[in-house]
């Protein structure tokens, strides 16, 4: 039951124009073509599935969202910063930062772990570090949409 009801939610806000993003960079116009294909696998790539969903708010009202994905494939995990309903198309500073529990916080906005900048949609994707086998490590992620922040910590532990 639990499913079915993520199912109908997940096509109603893509119904709703709220869908996961396809590209780096944030506000990437969608490809066209044979590169659709890419936007339909997911923000990180086709070997990753949807393990999270963390929201960041304000208080009063969620801001954005921090969905975590996983590969069991590349043994990575991956992280985006999406904007929700009252930040929806808005340029706010975004940020998505990804790292292994332990590991230092990567630099941002130009490193594998953190993207960061002015956008309108989304950050990320973002990737934990190549060659570090996250089968068996826990997760750290830190989500920022302007005048919010969120950090979770030892999450998704093998």
């Amino acid at each position: 039951m639990k499913r079915a009801f993520r199912v109908i939610v997940a096509v109603g806000l893509l119904l709703l124009g709220f869908a996961a993003p396809a590209a780096a960079g944030g506000d990437s116009a969608a490809p066209s073509g044979a590169s659709d294909i890419s936007v339909m696998a997911g923000p990180c790539g086709s070997s990753y599935r949807h393990i999270g969903h963390y929201p960041i708010s304000n208080g009063s009202q969620v801001l954005a969202y921090m969905d975590v994905y996983w590969s069991s494939t590349a043994k990575r995990n991956c992280l985006v910063t999406n904007h929700a309903s009252p930040t929806y198309g808005v340029s706010l500073y975004t940020q998505a930062t990804i790292r292994p529990s332990g590991y230092s916080w990567p630099s941002c906005p130009s490193s594998t772990g953190c993207d960061g900048g002015r956008y309108s949609y989304y950050a990320g994707p973002v990737y934990t570090p190549a060659g570090v086998d996250m089968s068996n490590r826990c997760l750290d992620i830190t989500g920022v949409i302007d005048w919010a922040q969120r950090t979770l910590t030892r999450i998704h532990c093998g």
